[in-house]
């Protein structure tokens, strides 16, 4: 089922998620309009933050969190009318990780009666799609591993006012590009919508697409497809070491240490290298439902190794995430509390 012709005529809905700016969009693709607007006054520069503020992704932090919604029907990302079965955002591999987890960001949903069953993919980049340049063999196709994740969209499970965190059973562990995926073929009345980046936020990389009803994927930078320039919030959980930053090496500009001890009962030691210097560097800890618990501002750091002890004596037992943010990148690792 392929869009319609007039399609990129149609007007949308957008609701945007920031500290900065909230407001209601009526826009055409064809050309822009804003209507029924309100802006807030905020600090760019909060030292600190809110324990229930949502974890902001490094491909976002230079975008702004934006939901769009169909004006037809449910969400550009997500379930609409137009039956897309599936979002996926593509990863590149410079060297092999381990994946511990994904972590995607709904800013809405519906549960109709009993809850249904929202799957997430991991996908080799070996299949038929069409981007911008025409045909294209490098869309989602096999999964990785036969790798199939299931989360019930119930309010218990799936957030709408942080990330909702899946760990996987068993860690994956990839070698080369991939995508991660969310798909909506076994919703049946239930809706959900991711957030994305504003469109233009994606700087033409092309790293999102969309799989249309009739099975077919294409890039959402495509133009007959959404035509919008915007990343998913869908995003992974890196394990690069099992112990210390000695022997791993750098992932977009970051090395990130296995605290130890881990699990950690009082405290434990977190350790990370910056390749380069770096603006506005933090390490920041959420649990399992991504809820920021702890906050640890560096500020300016130069390029080297640093070496951060956080206290967990204030937190109960469980499983955390704790992510390493500098500039606009971030590198996100998986702990134990044990008390």
């Amino acid at each position: 089922m392929k869009r319609p012709k007039d399609f990129m005529k149609r007007a949308i809905l957008v609701i945007t998620y920031t500290v900065c700016f909230v407001g209601f969009y009526n826009n055409s693709f064809s050309q822009k309009s804003i209507t029924n607007s309100k802006s807030y006054p905020c600090n760019r520069n909060l030292a600190v933050k809110s324990p229930n503020d949502t974890l902001e992704p490094s491909s976002f932090a230079t975008g702004t969190p934006t939901l769009y919604k169909f004006i037809d029907g449910g969400y550009d990302f997500g379930t609409n009318t137009l039956g897309d079965l599936a979002d996926a955002q593509v990863y590149k591999v410079t060297k092999s990780y381990i994946i511990d987890g994904v972590a995607i960001w709904a800013g809405a949903k519906v549960q109709v009666g009993s809850a249904d069953t929202l799957l997430i993919k991991m996908y080799r980049l070996n299949g038929e799609g069409t981007d911008t340049s025409g045909a294209a063999n490098d869309a989602p196709n096999d999964t990785i591993g036969d790798l199939l994740e299931n989360i019930i969209l119930s309010d218990s499970l799936v957030s709408t006012t942080g990330l909702t965190i899946i760990s996987f059973t068993n860690p994956l562990i990839v070698d080369s590009d991939y995508a991660v995926g969310v798909d909506f073929s076994m919703i049946k009345d239930d809706t959900i919508g991711l957030v994305t980046t504003t469109d233009s936020d994606a700087h033409k990389t092309q790293l999102a697409w969309n799989q249309a009803a009739d099975y077919t994927w294409e890039t959402i930078l495509y133009s007959q497809n959404w035509n919008m320039d915007v990343d998913l919030g869908i995003f992974v959980i890196v394990d690069t070491s099992n112990a210390n930053i000695r022997d791993n090496y750098f992932i977009d500009g970051l090395k990130l240490s296995q605290n130890q001890p881990n699990p950690a009962s009082c405290s434990t030691l977190i350790q990370y290298e910056l390749q380069d210097d770096a603006c506005n560097v933090s390490l920041e800890i959420y649990d399992a439902n991504g809820k920021r618990m702890l906050t640890y501002n560096e500020g300016k750091q130069s390029a080297g190794k640093y070496t951060i002890p956080v206290n967990v004596e204030n937190i109960g037992s469980g499983i955390y995430y704790y992510s390493l943010k500098a500039g606009s990148h971030l590198l996100t690792k998986k702990m134990s509390v044990v008390k």
